[in-house]
């Protein structure tokens, strides 16, 4: 029996093991996923393993709010400048953004909550664990990692830290998306010419439209793959004890 029949045998499983990532179910705090949402729309979901709805919010916030140009009137607004905010914004893009930012938010609560129900529901299962998978594409297990070492990645360059963790859908996307910032924010001219100490030349060159996705962004990944690391190592533990306890621990040892 492969992998995949064996996890999927039960009704309730807690984690998925392929070649290319670890999908597990975990406890959230609903709330957690509503201030993701809010600080990015997809980001709740990618928290929760929903991968393809993460995805599909993540493209859908960079398409809308680039033509509408929010972050750029946000910037003008907490600076003050609230002719200028109310000339960049264009009402016809803000206006598709409101609703589904908020059905975002909304079904990044509801979720939770539903995959909290489904985990309790899946511990009391107890269904198998599988630790491991080879295939043609890639080598994949359960193992024990530090915290601050996928943190510390995330720091250096958002993504690696989940990719450390074999989260490569995840990892990937958000190292694809901080690249393009990077790219069409100017951001490393703008901190060269501040090393520079031209400050007048870096504010210029700076495009706040696409450097305020950034904290989101670097935020998000260290977060995940600290709390990521937590749950995985966890999962190590409750599957190394089942496992110990079915093939060693004799129900007829006297103590």
């Amino acid at each position: 029996m492969d992998n995949k029949a064996m996890t999927q045998s039960a009704r309730y499983y807690r984690a998925y093991i392929s070649s290319y990532n670890t999908n597990i179910i975990q406890m959230k705090n609903p709330w957690v996923a509503v201030w993701w949402s809010a600080a990015f729309p997809g980001m709740g979901h990618l928290l929760q393993g929903a991968y393809t709805k993460g995805f599909i919010l993540f493209f859908w916030e960079f398409v809308i709010n680039v033509n509408s140009k929010l972050n750029l009137a946000m910037v003008y607004s907490f600076t003050g400048k609230f002719e200028l905010a109310k000339e960049v914004i264009n009402t016809r893009w803000i206006l598709i953004y409101i609703p589904v930012y908020i059905i975002s938010m909304w079904d990044g609560y509801r979720k939770t909550i539903d995959i909290n129900k489904l985990y309790i529901l899946a511990n009391s299962e107890k269904a198998e664990i599988v630790p491991f998978n080879l295939s043609a594409m890639g080598l994949n297990f359960l193992d024990k990692r530090q915290p601050w070492v996928a943190m510390l990645w995330s720091i250096l360059m958002p993504g690696m830290g989940h990719l450390y963790l074999k989260r490569i859908p995840t990892g990937f996307f958000i190292l694809l998306c901080w690249t393009i910032c990077i790219y069409f924010s100017n951001i490393l001219p703008a901190i060269h010419l501040t090393l520079l100490g031209d400050f007048a030349s870096s504010t210029a060159i700076l495009d706040a439209q696409w450097a305020l996705f950034m904290p989101s962004l670097f935020g998000f990944a260290i977060y995940e793959s600290y709390s990521l690391t937590v749950e995985y190592n966890k999962l190590f533990k409750i599957q190394q004890s089942e496992y110990l306890k079915k093939e060693y621990q004799s129900l007829e040892l006297n103590i």
